[in-house]
């Protein structure tokens, strides 16, 4: 895709904020792709690690804004970023950039941001895949019949139901409002499904704009697990940073 037109689909990047931090200071830095204010917000956290991560990852969901709206990199940090909390109408709640559908997850330093064009409601979910999982997990998270049909399946079992179960709840800002037991991740396609293919949908009888949401897992680094939710079905492609770096940004 050239400069200037605007891709169709879904597309998505999962690497490192440090990956992106390396690309973006060969031409000029975070500071040339981020506004102060998100600059300052990554000073504020204790551990530095952190910051820099939190960096990373808003460079990379500002770079993905501005190659869904067809816009030279340089405008990324001028994209004016809103925050509307469903529940309480505060300015906090899912991020969104106007003529875009974006989703942002992190997990450690591993970023995944997701982009589509206005009118594509999407959610993506990243999460590491934990050695165990906390006690009463499946009570919080499955529905009685996923309880049954993970019967003896282990933690990464568990955290693909979840990270799918996120993703569906970003796509219209529901968040942790509704509670995961309330959706149940029925697949449609039996056997192993190819990643980044919709392969799954929510079953949400209680909750209307969560009922039929799609599922596709998505590629992820060795650990980690992903899941990309829309109310669609739209084509998905997943990107290199090579995609947006390797031309100076104008």
């Amino acid at each position: 895709m050239t400069q200037g037109s605007r891709p169709s689909g879904i597309d998505f990047v999962i690497t490192s904020a440090e990956r992106v931090l390396d690309h973006a200071a060969l031409w000029g830095g975070a500071a040339t792709l981020l506004p102060r204010t998100e600059l300052d917000a990554a000073g504020r956290f204790r551990n530095p690690g952190d910051g820099r991560a939190y960096i990373g990852a808003h460079v990379l969901f500002r770079l993905m804004a501005a190659h869904t709206l067809g816009l030279p990199l340089g405008k990324a940090a001028g994209l004016a970023v809103h925050r509307n909390c469903r529940s309480c109408g505060g300015p906090h709640g899912k991020p969104e950039i106007e003529g875009t559908s974006l989703s942002l997850s992190r997990a450690g330093e591993t970023v995944l941001v997701a982009s589509g064009p206005a009118g594509t409601p999407l959610g993506a979910d990243l999460e590491a895949v934990p050695a165990q999982l906390h006690a009463g997990f499946d009570e919080f998270s499955l529905t009685p019949r996923e309880r049954m049909e993970m019967a003896g399946s282990g933690v990464a079992s568990r955290i693909r139901l979840w990270v799918a179960k996120e993703a569906a709840l970003k796509v219209h800002g529901h968040g942790l409002a509704v509670e995961p037991l309330n959706l149940h991740v029925g697949t449609e396609k039996r056997g192993l499904s190819a990643p980044d293919d919709w392969s799954a949908k929510i079953e949400a009888p209680m909750h209307g704009d969560l009922h039929g949401i799609n599922i596709a897992w998505l590629r992820a680094p060795a650990g980690l697990t992903a899941a990309l939710a829309s109310t669609g079905k739209p084509s998905i492609h997943e990107l290199g940073l090579e995609k947006f770096m390797l031309a100076p940004i104008p």
